[in-house]
């Protein structure tokens, strides 16, 4: 049985690429020192795009905009995320 028309050579490629992918990854998590404690700089990152996100939403319910949303969940979650990976990009990635 083959498993998804991947022949041997492709398998081999893949786990290749994913090894390199992961191995790239080590030293990728800066960390911030506040006041003695070790703080990962994606938690302050994810703090700010929060912090951001209720903003935003501030804005949106002062203007009106909010009541014509059609699916408020899915917008402040990919504000949230854009955000976060805003202020990651700015702030942090040294």
């Amino acid at each position: 049985m083959r498993d998804r028309g991947i022949s041997p050579e492709g398998r081999w490629r893949w786990q290749a690429v994913a090894t390199a992918a992961s191995l790239s990854c080590f030293g990728c998590n800066p960390n911030l020192d506040i006041d003695g404690a070790l703080l990962p700089a994606w938690i302050i990152a994810g703090v700010v795009g929060i912090a951001l996100t209720v903003a935003a939403r501030a804005v949106l319910l002062r203007t009106g905009v909010d009541r014509h949303l059609l699916v408020r969940p899915a917008v402040y979650l990919a504000f949230a995320i854009t955000f976060t990976c805003v202020t990651w990009l700015t702030l942090f990635r040294f």
